[in-house]
């Protein structure tokens, strides 16, 4: 059974798609780029340790759209 709110680890050529790694503290702080697949590990170890990172595709720069 799927349920929507889950989201299963990426497959084959999306799980080394490179993306970046932000954290937001009043500001984002881009932190560095990872392979998806990689990105998603260090995500659910932050969350373990009461953290939230985010995760972006590299074209993609939340400072600017806070902006807007």
């Amino acid at each position: 059974m799927k349920f929507p709110w889950y989201n299963s680890l990426p497959t084959n050529d999306y799980a080394k798609s490179r993306v970046v790694v932000y954290y937001y503290t009043g500001q984002w702080v881009p932190i560095m780029f990872h392979q998806l697949v990689d990105a998603i590990a260090l995500h659910r170890k932050a969350k373990q340790q009461g953290k939230e990172l985010f995760i972006f595709p590299p074209d993609v720069n939340p400072r600017e759209m806070q902006d807007a």
